[in-house]
């Protein structure tokens, strides 16, 4: 009996020191579990990381392509460089969760220009989700437009891409790209003391090489963007707000040729325009291949006859000051005539209309109303014969009256001119006997020229209160202070006994950008 009260004590004295054991564990080492995740909650801390397939710096703006390990709420992701905090967009997302399975990433941009680098003139990326950053990357500044490092996501594989940015290398290409791009944001910069006119017209051109182009016309190397655009630019569009339909209106050009180089052009219009030394930023979207965005969103996004053979989706009045296409043209639009002293009607067809040449009298178009050439560029789209004729042959394109004798571009004697009073700045052939050459007139001044050919070409005229601008083909060839006399003006396209006709295509004012400096993008 007493044996079985010591042994009854004995486990009482047991139990009530592992009880002791237990709580005095508790205090000196806590349960981890309290305030740390679960173990099935670490391992999913470990697996979610950030990766940077590539960047690509242009125009002082960063561009990072971020791919997150596991599905993400994006609003959710940060990103930090040197210190700032910069903004975070989604590309291909469902809804506000980017699934890198799906082909979900993350489209880091940042200012530099108002990020001072290290001392070794380089960026840190930080990319964190909540209040962890889970991503750190070095970022050495190389300026270069789309072209050294990344090809946005439309070009590579992003479940076997193995990009390093640190030596320099691309994202891995597939045999055959999706070519589907959405929304890829497009910052562009005013970097003139003066703001852009309101509305401006702001070109944006996609190229498969580099040109030699001047600050006239804006332009992005990108050949495999270049390759993922249908060729007439159906399955492109762009807007002011990230993932929208079309709220610009965009008018595709067609495609511009710069000795090897092609590049897809679009003139959208800025209703606000860009604020001097100021940036706005707008997206640019890009479906599959297949995808006819023309008949979706006609009028925002539309093309000439001459790219489309129909002119049912061409846009160029809701895009520019003035538009007037002269294909598959029945008679002459309202409010074209024919300049003093016409010999022949004009002939009509698919692409153009057709100027005639004459052995003796005048051949040519104008209007009867004045434009408002002030801050404008008059632009005459055109194949112009080329002659060397020294007695009656001339040849006109500009600005100036034609409806009379003693006018700008007609003489006393009722014969074709240019330069016949101070309204008015023309291209224009002067009986020289020069092959190929025009002369460029402002006012009743000859103040330069330059050569062509009888070939389709972009012949353009920028006024502003105080420079005239001649660019050929979009590069600027000559600006002089020399201004007509007035700014409100017709237009006029006239030869006399050239030997051939002049093919016009299309005529259209645009806004003249500050300084005839286009915004770069």
């Amino acid at each position: 009996m007493r044996l079985q009260s010591e042994t009854f004590i004995a486990l009482i004295l047991l139990i009530a020191g592992a009880l002791a054991t237990v709580i005095i564990y508790n205090i000196i080492s806590p349960n981890l579990n309290i305030i740390n995740p679960s173990g099935q909650e670490i391992s999913r801390s470990l697996e979610l990381n950030f990766q940077l397939l590539d960047y690509f710096i242009a125009n002082n703006t960063l561009y990072a392509y971020v791919k997150p390990s596991e599905p993400v709420n994006y609003s959710q992701v940060f990103a930090i460089v040197n210190n700032r905090l910069v903004n975070v967009y989604p590309y291909n997302p469902n809804g506000s969760i980017v699934n890198p399975y799906n082909n979900g990433l993350l489209i880091i941009v940042a200012n530099l220009s108002q990020i001072p680098p290290d001392q070794n003139g380089n960026y840190k990326l930080e990319v964190g989700l909540g209040d962890d950053i889970l991503g750190i990357f070095d970022i050495k500044y190389i300026s270069n437009t789309l072209i050294n490092y990344f090809q946005p996501p439309i070009t590579f594989n992003i479940s076997t891409s193995t990009s390093n940015t640190s030596s320099n290398s691309t994202s891995s290409t597939p045999t055959t790209p999706t070519c589907q791009l959405s929304y890829l944001p497009l910052v562009i910069y005013n970097t003139q003391s003066i703001s852009t006119p309101s509305p401006f017209q702001q070109d944006i051109a996609i190229c498969n090489g580099s040109i030699n182009i001047g600050n006239s016309f804006a332009y992005i190397n990108n050949a495999t963007l270049f390759n993922c655009i249908n060729p007439n630019g159906q399955n492109v569009y762009f807007t002011i707000t990230y993932n929208s339909n079309p709220n610009i209106y965009s008018w595709y050009e067609g495609q511009l040729i710069n000795g090897s180089t092609y590049c897809d052009v679009w003139w959208i219009n800025l209703t606000k325009g860009i604020p001097a030394n100021s940036n706005i930023t707008i997206y640019m979207n890009i479906g599959p291949n297949s995808t006819n965005y023309y008949s979706q969103y006609y009028p925002y996004v539309g093309a000439p006859i001459q790219v489309l053979g129909t002119s049912q989706y061409d846009n160029g009045q809701k895009v520019f000051n003035y538009y007037q296409n002269f294909g598959n043209l029945s008679s002459l639009p309202s409010p074209w005539t024919y300049v003093y002293n016409n010999q022949n009607s004009v002939s009509f067809s698919t692409n153009y209309t057709i100027i005639p040449y004459s052995s003796s009298g005048n051949e040519g178009i104008t209007t009867t109303v004045n434009f408002n050439i002030q801050n404008n560029i008059l632009q005459i789209y055109a194949s112009v014969p080329t002659t060397s004729g020294t007695s009656w042959d001339y040849i006109s394109l500009g600005v100036g009256a034609a409806n009379n004798k003693n006018t700008y571009f007609i003489g006393g004697g009722g014969g074709l001119i240019a330069g016949g009073n101070n309204n008015g700045a023309a291209f224009t052939y002067p009986n020289s006997g020069n092959t190929g050459k025009f002369n460029l007139y402002v006012g009743t001044s000859n103040v330069g020229s330059t050569t062509y050919n009888y070939a389709p070409t972009i012949y353009e005229i920028g006024f502003s209160s105080s420079y005239t601008y001649f660019l050929v083909n979009y590069t600027q060839i000559l600006s002089t202070t020399t201004i007509p006399g007035s700014f409100s003006l017709p237009i006029t396209i006239g030869q006399q006994n050239s030997g051939n006709n002049i093919y016009l295509y299309w005529v259209l004012l645009r806004s003249l950008p500050p300084n005839d400096v286009m915004p770069s993008i």
